[in-house]
């Protein structure tokens, strides 16, 4: 029997599009033929996640597609989309969101958050994700109700809220919220947390990235929160007295995660406190920065892994932990659990690490060590190639696998011969995002500068390239032209300084697939030559001013054939800086 396409049902499509984004669907599906256009129109579970889009794409998403068959929107206000949502807003009918499941605003102001929380249904949310950029004291109370009108919806799950701790401390939390996953992205009050535990019989989890000492500084315990069994605390800056006050609140914890500093582990205390106050601890991941007075010693390394060598870590829980300082910074202390929790790391090329660990088998820095770590701050030194140690230089495997995001500090003379030891280091193939910095450039780290852009062509998911300088731009203007002509052609976001035109056509013509550049320049005069060149060669460019730097969202180029077409759009906040 002969089967056609055609004959297939069109849920089998719907169901394969679940799995695949929006502009797959739209500009690579749709067009194939006539049966897979109808079939992308009657879909109607797509999830609009326009994080990095370009601003032709955003356009043709928002008319392409009918709000009711949206089911997840994610909105940002970012590096890479400028004012994203405010165009959001002025494209589409909000009232036609009738079926979200899920919503994310990322960087949004205070007054389009309003715009939209009016118009949208609410009623069938299960993930809310907000962080407020801008606010507006005067829209301070219809935000309060909005967000209190959320919270209280009985299918929502999971909440994310990166805002200012008086619109957290003031919402109205209802009595039996049905959240099960929350995460709170910055400081709040210990009245506050004890109000949102009470009221959320069924949160699970619990993950904090804010300072704890704002959170417990005069903690009295009154009650326990049984339902709670997974908690992270992301920046701890308290004393390990305060951190198990706040623990004993939690007495069914089975995972707990905690990333800090200033807080003395022990090994011995630690072990004591979970067999007497959490019992059904599972998993316990730390990774804890301690400086010291004085500079340490690996006696002093002894003492302290020591107490994490009892049966109770090695054989019991099968906890290993590792305990290290680097040769340049003697007096600061790390303690982790092994994997590293962490998922930002700085690591010096140019240090010898003394470490121990209560495990004969794990060695630092091996693949299952680091295998969480995607963020590199990589501080690149004048002797760095010299000081490298034989095992880095010689090593097979890569010491970070999974790094996509690398940040360079390069050091005002620095002399390289080879950069073939960073592939032992990070693999370049998964970099995503790479930051090139240096307090400011010259002639004697120029050469590694421009080393380091041109192995970034191996970097074939490289999406953004950033080229700062921290103290001048204008030691960079003698090798911008350089520069310009070696930009890895895949990026879609770059920011580097400009003090030329041409360049901003070398750039352009290079990298296709550039949706945003962020042009770092001093003079407004130039400035406005720059808008105006986008005014030029591009419609629809919107173009926002913000710390002497021109972020440019960059609409559809045009062929100069043509006489008709719009100017380019200013951000209200254009020259905010």
């Amino acid at each position: 029997m002969n089967l056609s396409i055609q004959t297939l049902p069109v849920e089998i499509f719907h169901r394969i599009f679940d799995s695949l984004d929006v502009q797959t669907i739209l500009f690579s599906i749709r067009s194939v033929c006539r049966l897979f256009r109808a079939m992308v129109n009657t879909y109607d579970r797509y999830i609009f996640d326009f994080k990095s889009i370009s601003k032709s794409n955003f356009h043709l998403c928002c008319h392409l597609i009918n709000p009711q068959n949206v089911i997840s929107l994610k909105l940002y206000n970012d590096e890479y989309t400028p004012n994203q949502i405010g165009l959001f807003i002025s494209l589409i009918r909000l009232r036609q969101f009738t079926r979200l499941h899920s919503i994310t605003f990322f960087g949004i102001e205070e007054f389009q958050l309003n715009i939209i929380l009016k118009r949208i249904h609410l009623n069938l949310l299960t993930s809310f994700s907000l962080h407020i950029q801008e606010y507006d004291n005067r829209r301070k109370k219809t935000t309060l109700n909005f967000l209190s009108s959320i919270l209280a919806q009985s299918k929502l799950r999971k909440v994310e809220l990166k805002i200012r701790n008086d619109r957290i401390s003031n919402i109205s939390w209802s009595v039996n919220s049905r959240i099960e996953y929350l995460i709170i992205d910055s400081n709040i009050n210990f009245h506050s947390i004890m109000t949102i535990l009470s009221c959320s019989p069924q949160l699970h989890t619990l993950i904090l990235k804010q300072n704890l000492p704002i959170l417990i500084g005069n903690m009295k315990q009154t009650c326990s929160f049984s339902q709670l069994t997974s908690l992270t605390i992301e920046n701890l800056d308290t004393t390990i007295d305060q951190l198990e006050s706040f623990l004993l609140l939690m007495p069914s914890l089975i995972y707990l995660k905690i990333i800090g500093q200033r807080c003395i582990f022990d090994g011995k205390r630690c072990e004591q406190f979970i067999q007497v106050n959490l019992p059904n601890l599972n998993n316990f991941e730390f990774f804890i920065e301690i400086s010291k007075p004085i500079n340490q010693t690996q006696e002093d390394l002894q003492l302290i892994i020591e107490s994490f060598r009892s049966s109770f870590w090695i054989e019991y829980k099968k906890w290993f932990v590792i305990c290290q300082f680097n040769s340049n910074e003697s007096y600061r202390i790390q303690i982790y659990s092994i994997p590293i929790c962490k998922s930002i790391l700085r690591y010096e090329l140019d240090s010898k690490y003394i470490y121990l660990s209560n495990s004969t088998i794990l060695l630092n820095y091996d693949l299952l060590t680091t295998k969480n770590i995607n963020e590199l701050f990589l501080p690149w030194k004048s002797l760095t190639y010299g000081n490298m140690k034989e095992e880095e230089s010689t090593r097979i495997n890569t010491m970070f696998p999974n790094v996509t995001k690398l940040n360079v500090d390069i050091c005002r003379r620095t002399h390289l011969t080879s950069l073939e030891f960073l592939t032992s280091i990070i693999d370049i193939s998964k970099l995503v995002e790479v930051k090139l910095e240096s307090f400011y450039f010259n002639k004697d780290n120029q050469n590694l500068l421009f080393e380091i852009i041109s192995i970034l062509e191996q970097a074939y998911t490289l999406l953004s390239l950033i080229i700062h300088s921290r103290y001048s731009t204008y030691e960079l203007y003698p090798f911008l032209n350089g520069i310009c002509s070696i930009i890895p052609r895949q990026i879609k976001r770059l920011q580097i300084p400009i003090n030329q035109l041409d360049q901003v056509g070398t750039i352009l013509e290079r990298c296709q697939n550039l949706s945003v550049i962020q042009c770092e320049i001093t003079r407004l005069k130039f400035s406005q030559e720059v808008i105006d060149w986008f005014n030029q060669n591009t419609i629809d460019s919107i173009v926002r001013r913000h710390a002497r730097c021109d972020i440019i969202w960059i609409g559809k180029k045009i062929n100069h054939n043509m006489n008709n077409h719009k100017r380019i759009k200013l951000d209200d906040n254009q020259f905010d800086s």
